[in-house]
């Protein structure tokens, strides 16, 4: 039997994988890994191929942080079409998400209220949107237990022409506190994105 690092994490984190994906379910190679590196460490860098299940570690992160009564998990996405399977994934897993995004204007107060009082797991939200005056304005209020970058290569391979605000993350990382753990992923990563 493997010898884990942390014990109560795998455990925790095995369990609901099971819970899933039923009794037999294993991680993928490095998918514990990462989600041990990210519970544990203030930042974690995932490269890994499309479908190798990179939302999975930190859907999985969430539930275990959440247990913990910690703040909500932000992922910042490019896509709108990855949020909505990535909000659907996330439900099945009894996550309470929602998203930040030019599709939810009408809705995006009453987001942030939610966001504000804590009752969200996680939210994904467009770059654009996280730098919008109203969201920026309230970002203070929220308690983020987790932040993650999702095409993490956007930062620097091709985001300044692709999603500038991409390069304006690095304001938000400087604001969190010390104890929030970032999580980077990618499936597109040279020497230079890493």
């Amino acid at each position: 039997m493997e010898i884990y690092r942390n014990q109560e994490i795998h455990i925790k984190a095995s369990a609901i994988l099971r819970s899933l994906y039923g009794s037999n379910a294993a991680f993928r190679e490095g998918q514990y890994e990462a989600i041990e590196a990210t519970m544990t460490q203030k930042r974690t860098l995932v490269v890994q191929r499309t479908g190798w299940g990179k939302s999975l570690v930190y859907f999985v992160c969430t539930k275990l942080m959440r247990e913990q009564r910690r703040g909500v998990t932000m992922v910042v996405s490019p896509l709108l079409v990855l949020m909505q399977n990535q909000i659907e994934a996330a439900e099945k897993m009894g996550l309470k998400c929602d998203v930040l995004n030019s599709a939810v204007k009408d809705r995006r107060d009453d987001i942030l209220s939610s966001l504000e009082n804590n009752e969200l797991d996680l939210i994904l939200v467009t770059p654009e949107t996280l730098f919008a005056e109203d969201v920026q304005k309230r970002l203070r209020n929220i308690r983020i237990g987790l932040f993650v970058i999702d095409e993490a290569h956007c930062i620097s391979d091709w985001g300044h022409d692709f999603r500038l605000e991409y390069g304006n993350l690095r304001k938000i990382v400087q604001q969190l506190p010390a104890n929030v753990p970032i999580l980077a992923t990618t499936a597109t990563a040279n020497d230079r994105v890493i």
